[in-house]
């Protein structure tokens, strides 16, 4: 009897081997789910079509797309780690890398990318190989600086031929462009603690410009508290205060009103990155404007933002989810994204290739990302959210007149240093 068995399981396991090899027969693929925001951005069909290019590639994995609004992603991430059902692949912000990887949320790469090929991490912009305590957590999926958009329109009818390339350009520009009373002003100042990213833009580039560094690395100490940055910020609350080139309601201001402002026709100038010129196209497709580098202080300086992919400590097949971030960010998956978005190449050598370069108004994003003091801190920043919010609340206190920018950035320092020592 147990013979038989034998003989039947054999012969069972004979039959499903060569049933394997029949036409037709599909094999069991390995699913691949990717947490994301970016379906309602760009669009179901061209994710239809990234995930054809991904599988066509990959015959042996399925993508399955989950899509979330960017609005409450973060906390969403965070729930899910703790109810122990997060996704294989998490799409994240720059800012959440290091917190995230503290929580215990993100598997680290390295292994995975020490057996690449040199030339593949030598096509990403070295501000995305930045590790945190030692290890890499992710792969870029899109990327870019911030630079200056310019309404042409409001420029000529100025009088002005081009745009600022100083501070001191760029303060006489900004007179000559305010006229509060057709409601017309240079900028939108964002001031708004919510969403956090509002430093981005305004706060952080300028202190770099100043010559001002945000962070100490080898001792992970904030040093934007130096005379440098102290004349940044001064700077700042004397364009608002006293120049008042800036449309009314600093405090309340942020990314969404600063874009709608600019779109509206009556802003001259916004601090903004290249996702900036899909969001214009969305508001304004008729709106006439350039764009170009951020004007320079005593040095030049920007902030380098962009989407990143990431392995969760909890992804089903690691191996698997591996292939996935590798593809996005190689060339060929780099230049079907930006492509298909519109979007910045997450890669240097996709965004060198004549195609990217025909595309005008990117130009200034390329020259800016090769400038010295392009930065992103954020890669380093422990619990960069929170951070944010204190640096710009003490931004608010100078401009409101509450503090000297000295003593604010002295007490921004202060609790950026005790999160980082709570970090250790």
């Amino acid at each position: 009897m147990q013979r038989t068995t034998r003989r039947n399981c054999i012969v069972a396991a004979a039959a499903l081997a060569a049933a394997l090899t029949l036409p037709g027969f599909a094999a069991a693929k390995t699913e691949v789910k990717w947490s994301q925001w970016k379906t309602t951005e760009v669009g179901e069909k061209f994710m239809a079509e990234l995930k054809a290019a991904f599988e066509k590639d990959n015959p042996d994995i399925e993508l399955t797309f989950v899509d979330s609004p960017f609005t409450g992603f973060h906390d969403k991430a965070i729930v899910q780690f703790q109810a122990k059902k997060l996704p294989d692949v998490l799409l994240v912000q720059v800012d959440w890398v290091a917190e995230f990887a503290d929580l215990g949320i993100l598997e680290p790469l390295d292994a995975m990318i020490a057996k690449e090929d040199p030339s593949y991490m030598a096509g990403i912009a070295k501000t995305f190989q930045t590790k945190w305590k030692g290890k890499q957590y992710y792969l870029p999926l899109e990327s870019g600086s911030i630079a200056m958009y310019y309404n042409t329109t409001l420029f000529k009818a100025a009088g002005l031929a081009s745009p600022p390339k100083t501070w001191d350009e760029f303060n006489e520009v900004a007179k000559k462009l305010t006229n509060p009373e057709k409601k017309q002003f240079a900028v939108t100042a964002t001031l708004a603690t919510e969403p956090p990213t509002n430093a981005t833009y305004d706060i952080y580039p300028l202190l770099l410009q100043a010559g001002a560094r945000l962070i100490d690395t080898t001792t992970n100490k904030a040093i934007f508290n130096s005379p440098e940055g102290v004349k940044a910020i001064e700077a700042y609350a004397d364009r608002v205060n006293n120049m008042k080139i800036a449309v009314p309601g600093v405090l309340s201001n942020g990314e969404k009103e600063k874009r709608a402002n600019f779109a509206s026709g009556n802003v001259a100038m916004m601090f903004e990155g290249p996702w900036g010129v899909a969001i214009q196209k969305g508001l304004n497709p008729n709106l006439e404007y350039d764009i170009a580098p951020l004007p320079k202080g005593a040095t030049t300086g920007t902030m380098v933002r962009g989407s990143l992919n990431t392995i969760t400590t909890q992804a089903q097949n690691k191996e698997a989810a591996w292939k996935f971030v590798r593809w996005m960010s190689s060339p060929k998956g780099s230049e079907i994204w930006a492509k298909g978005t519109g979007g910045f190449p997450s890669r240097l050598d996709v965004a060198n290739q004549d195609w990217f370069k025909e595309r005008k108004l990117f130009r200034a994003f390329t020259e800016a990302m090769s400038q010295p003091n392009a930065e992103s801190p954020f890669l380093v920043m422990p619990n960069a959210v929170q951070m944010n919010k204190i640096i710009t609340t003490e931004v608010q206190n100078v401009v409101q007149g509450k503090k000297t920018a000295k003593a604010a950035l002295d007490d921004a320092a202060a609790e950026w240093n005790k999160i980082f020592a709570a970090a250790k």
